[in-house]
């Protein structure tokens, strides 16, 4: 595997499961009720539910296009992958989703040649795919916060060790 696999790999991993500088989302997420998933915290404008909904939306929309090349239009507005007022799946199957995705990227990561990494993410865009990727592993990391901190606010947070 190439240095830029690994490095990107391994920032997938540190948001998905394994431990390290910051709570991974199977941290983040764990003993979370249903409940506490849709109720937010005090000062947040998105649930926990909402933020899930939002990380499985861009995560698989940027796989399906890592595997298929482009992809329609989007029709909806990035705010509204939040869906923080209704659950359209079971808060179970939500977060199953979410593991499941980011499982997919790591798979799909280290089987692609390097030669995937170093083409457009988009025919509009100067992006490549590893920037595209070492971009969403900070978007993961920054919405792992987000949930951590709604958990503080309702209380819900036992100290993380690493």
């Amino acid at each position: 595997m190439s240095t830029r696999k690994e490095v990107l790999v391994t920032q997938l991993r540190a948001c998905h499961n394994q431990d390290g500088w910051f709570a991974p989302l199977k941290v983040a997420l764990r003993g979370v009720t249903a409940e506490q998933a849709v109720q937010g915290g005090k000062g947040s404008s998105n649930s926990i539910y909402g933020i899930v909904h939002h990380l499985v939306f861009w995560n698989e929309r940027y796989l399906q296009r890592f595997h298929e090349g482009n992809l329609p239009p989007l029709e909806i507005s990035n705010s509204e992958t939040f869906q923080s007022n209704e659950m359209s799946a079971s808060w179970d199957e939500l977060q199953m989703k979410l593991d499941n995705v980011l499982a997919q990227w790591e798979q799909a990561i280290m089987n692609y040649d390097d030669s995937k990494l170093d083409s457009p993410t988009h025919p509009d865009r100067d992006e490549v795919w590893w920037m595209s990727l070492a971009h969403l592993a900070i978007h993961n990391a920054y919405h792992i916060g987000q949930i951590v901190h709604i958990r503080k606010e309702q209380g819900s947070w036992e100290a993380w060790e690493q």
